[in-house]
């Protein structure tokens, strides 16, 4: 079943960040959600898991209320923007589990959900013995992602994932978000970083003053609001060889449809 939001708002200190906003998420799908910092997405990922309940309107998620003590709180889990400062256990392997055991599987099943979110961040399994303060930043982040994914969640919230990553870290990401969706997974990924359109996402929306926009597909999105503030800069590039006659059909928007367009457009 979908994310609804209907009507939601919530705010602090008298100032609402999130105002009266509804919303539609699709299970299965690959979210983007835009917006600078402080427009309210921390917020909205924090109504979404049920760690803060709406001030006024409704969330469902899977036809329930996340902020009720009963909520089956397998089907939605979110990783902050920094997770991996929130570790506390002293290996990997218990840090990866312990949602597992709080939510009573049998140690079989437990122990066959770590190993397959390790292979899915990429971490081989000796690093289940190894204390997770001692790894480098891009383990201990996969590490935070692997406790997340191993409740095998209907939905994963992404609060800025992308922060403090390099070039190979930020692919490692986009890699693993995509076999998750392949699995069933749907992601909701709340980020600045406009360019991430390029790489991944079915669907796009942004938030501003409060309000949330509809979701489009991710091509609609960049190519329907030519002025908006939303567009990445390879897709400014096509825009500026298009004004000087260069022949670019269609509308693309990923990274390797940009590169073919552009080749194609300079080719003799």
């Amino acid at each position: 079943m979908p994310i609804i939001l209907e009507h939601v708002t919530f705010g602090y200190d008298g100032r609402n960040v999130v105002d009266d906003a509804t919303l539609t998420i699709a299970e299965g799908l690959v979210h983007l959600v835009f917006g600078p910092t402080g427009c309210g997405k921390t917020t909205i990922a924090l109504l979404l898991v049920g760690l803060l309940r709406p001030q006024k309107g409704t969330i469902l998620v899977d036809g329930a209320d996340p902020a009720r003590p009963h909520f089956n709180r397998q089907s939605i889990q979110l990783a902050f923007q920094f997770p991996e400062s929130q570790m506390f256990e002293v290996t990997v392997e218990k840090e990866v589990s312990y949602a597992l055991k709080n939510f009573g599987l049998a140690p079989g099943e437990i122990r066959g959900r770590c190993d397959w979110a390790m292979d899915c961040v990429g971490l081989p399994r000796e690093f289940l013995g190894r204390d997770p303060h001692n790894l480098s930043f891009g383990e201990r982040r996969k590490v935070a992602l692997a406790s997340a994914i191993a409740v095998r969640p209907a939905y994963l919230i992404l609060d800025e994932p992308l922060a403090g990553l390099d070039w190979t870290g930020r692919r490692n990401l986009v890699e693993v978000i995509l076999r998750l969706k392949e699995e069933g997974m749907a992601a909701v990924i709340l980020t600045h970083e406009t360019d991430l359109i390029g790489e991944i996402g079915d669907t796009a929306l942004s938030m501003a003053g409060g309000g949330i926009s509809e979701p489009l597909p991710a091509a609609d999105f960049v190519y329907d609001d030519p002025a908006g503030p939303h567009i990445p800069e390879f897709l400014k590039l096509l825009r500026l060889m298009k004004e000087k006659g260069f022949r670019i059909p269609g509308r693309p928007h990923r990274i390797d449809d940009v590169a073919r367009a552009v080749v194609d457009a300079v080719s003799p």
